[in-house]
């Protein structure tokens, strides 16, 4: 019976202990101690300490839902095994998603009542998505922990409605331009967000695009806003202003500028300044462009009066003839133009630009004139320094090509006008430009002997233009009148190098594309006209030809007088008995005495001590050798007679002669 009774009382104890202590725990706290393998130690208590985590709202309440703006914090409530707070222990706080949420500091001691607190907050605008909060601390040498979980919601961005300093600005004015971001409909007090500003016109805080500036403390995003764009125009009328940020709608505010009081305008350009009288084939209109400010600031929206006021005759604006004024309006520059026409009559034009609503302010063009006319082909002029150049034999010896151009009327061409170069041989300088001097017109070239070289030393080069061509004014109008007036008709321009006067295939050619006949007096030397390229307009390439000589650096002779009173000799290339020697080349003669008849033997004159610039005619076979004499005194036959010839380069050839 003894024995029974103890051992109901054991089961009584045992179970009396299993009910007061033993395993469990609440969710989000960790307890420790035990043994190393998690059996109880006989006879020894089972409690441990404790760390249980937690989110709270500003109001104190445990929460699982986080959002951006609100007043959050992550706790962690420290017990030892007992139960009881513990103060003044270190607390580490983590998160499984920093992307999402950020802890502000992460580590806290715990107060009086054990519980540890730090910041929790959003991490953006648009963060959302869910995270675990993990705390722990050390407790008696024992690392106790605590986790819970979170979620991060969107949060409800807004904007406030466009709060405008002055909604009616004065041209070129500015204002003060703000909006509230707003987070669960308060100002975002507390986090700063990137707002975002554009302008329909003009330009906020200075910047050529959308500028973007972030939230105040009080929420709020301020900028200025200016009336001029960054190219210096102003802008007028209504201009709209918009504030974006991502996650919220846009807000837009209107305001109104006035327009720009113009109080000045200024000549900008006439392109081209130059322009010929109708009818020359040659341009002829000129657009005159005025700017109308205010201040220095372009004045958009302006109207501008235009006035001829220098007319040579049939100056027309907008139209050829329009002799009335023509109103423009300005335009996002400030820039108001016309178009001038050209009448018959040469000489200087004068265009005056007035603000409507103050005629006083006006500006006039400068420089704008009308010329006769393009460069007419009965006035194109070719000049070579040197045709008989030391060229054979040698490279780079140089000479010169310079064209003369005027206008049907004898008058200079303007200044600009181009000149192109071809050639059979050597090289020349491709282009020049005509300039004005002392009131002529003209432009030159180099040209240098070189590679290849014509087998006849002949080498064709040709200058050409655009032009007109020469027409008879039956009427006396200034101006080609088709039907009316008599054109000499010419083709297109080729470069003649076999002289033939014919265009042979793989000659240089300047097309046109004119078909009809040409009539013969018009293809004559040296301005080569191809046949059957004719038209009946009055456009046409200028040209003209020249032709270089290419003579030899080595001499040779042909006597044609010999006897002891006088003496006469052919000087030519050698290379070419058609050819005569380089320009320059000079020629001296001496006698010797070689008789014993008391007889003083020497030379009287000599006629043609130096070879000229010989310009050859367009006869491939004709002979340009030079003749050179020379009288003698006091010789005898078998006397003899020495010729020293000297090229530019400084090559001496001598020719000894016995008289007879």
């Amino acid at each position: 019976m003894m024995q029974f009774m103890r051992i109901l009382c054991g089961m009584l104890f045992a179970a009396l202990m299993t009910a007061c202590g033993g395993g469990g725990g609440s969710p989000g706290a960790t307890t420790g101690g035990g043994t190393p393998d998690g059996g109880s130690t006989p006879g020894a208590s089972t409690a441990t300490a404790s760390l249980t985590a937690s989110i709270v709202g500003g109001s104190g309440a445990a929460t699982t839902a986080v959002t951006l703006g609100g007043t959050f914090s992550a706790t962690a409530t420290v017990k030892d095994k007992a139960g009881l707070p513990v103060r003044d222990r270190l607390v580490t706080f983590t998160l499984s998603n920093e992307a999402i949420a950020t802890l502000s500091p992460e580590t806290a001691l715990t107060d009086a009542s054990g519980v540890a607190k730090v910041a929790l907050s959003a991490a953006s605008i648009t963060a959302r998505g869910a995270a675990t909060l993990s705390a722990s601390a050390n407790v008696d040498g024992t690392v106790v922990t605590g986790q819970t979980d979170f979620a991060v919601s969107a949060s409800n961005l807004t904007l406030s409605s466009i709060t405008v300093g002055n909604a009616s600005l004065a041209s070129g004015g500015n204002t003060s331009v703000e909006v509230t971001a707003l987070l669960n409909g308060a100002a975002s007090s507390g986090v700063a967000v990137n707002v975002t500003f554009s302008a329909s016109c003009g330009r906020i805080n200075g910047s050529t695009g959308p500028f973007s500036t972030a939230t105040n403390g009080s929420g709020v995003a301020a900028v200025t806003y200016t009336a001029v764009n960054a190219d210096g125009s102003l802008c007028a009328g209504a201009v709209t202003i918009t504030a974006s940020s991502a996650g919220a709608d846009p807000r837009s505010a209107a305001l109104t500028v006035a327009p720009a009081l113009a109080n000045a305008i200024t000549f900008v350009s006439a392109n081209p300044g130059q322009i010929f009288v109708a009818g020359s084939g040659a341009l002829e209109q000129s657009v005159v462009k005025f700017k109308a400010l205010s201040g220095v600031t372009p004045s958009p929206n302006v109207s501008v009066r235009f006035t001829i006021i220098t007319n040579p005759g049939g100056v027309g604006l907008n139209a050829s003839g329009a002799t009335g004024d023509v109103t423009v309006t300005t335009d996002a520059l400030g820039e108001a133009s016309v178009t001038v026409f050209s009448g018959t009559i040469p000489g200087p034009v004068k265009v005056r630009a007035s603000l409507v609503s103050d005629s006083t302010v006006f500006a006039e063009t400068q420089n704008l004139s009308i010329s006769s006319g393009p460069p007419s082909q009965r006035f194109m002029s070719l000049s070579v320094s040197t045709f008989n150049i030391e060229g054979w034999n040698r490279d780079g010896t140089p000479t010169t090509l310079t064209a003369r151009l005027a206008d049907r009327q004898g008058n200079p061409v303007e200044n600009g006008t181009v000149v192109n170069f071809t050639s059979e041989g050597g090289q020349v300088a491709s282009s020049c430009s005509t300039l004005k001097v002392n009131g002529i017109s003209s432009c030159s070239v180099d040209f240098i002997s070189q590679n290849p070289r014509p087998d006849g030393g002949r080498v064709s080069v040709l200058a050409f233009a655009s032009g007109t061509k020469d027409y008879t004014d039956n009427n006396g109008n200034n101006r080609y009148d088709a039907g009316v007036d008599t054109l000499k008709s010419i083709g297109d321009a080729y470069r003649d190098d076999d002289e033939d006067g014919v265009y042979d295939a793989g000659e240089f050619v300047v097309p046109r594309g004119g078909t009809s006949a040409c009539s013969p007096a018009s293809a004559g030397w040296p301005f080569p006209s191809r046949a059957s390229t004719c038209d009946n307009g009055l456009a046409t390439t200028v040209r003209q030809q020249a032709v270089i000589l290419y003579s030899s650096t080595n001499p040779d002779i042909s006597i044609t007088t010999n006897t002891s009173s006088y003496f006469e000799f052919r000087l030519f290339s050698l290379h070419n008995t058609l050819l005569p020697m380089p320009s320059g080349t000079t020629v001296a003669v001496e006698v010797g005495d070689t008789t014993e008849n008391a007889l003083a033997c020497v030379v009287d004159k000599l006629f043609g001590s130096t070879v000229a610039n010989i310009s050859p005619s367009p006869t491939p076979g004709e002979s340009l050798a030079t003749t050179h004499s020379v009288t003698l005194k006091g010789c005898a036959a078998t006397d003899r007679l020495s010729i020293k010839i000297t090229v530019p380069s400084g090559l001496e050839t001598t020719f000894n002669v016995p008289l007879q």
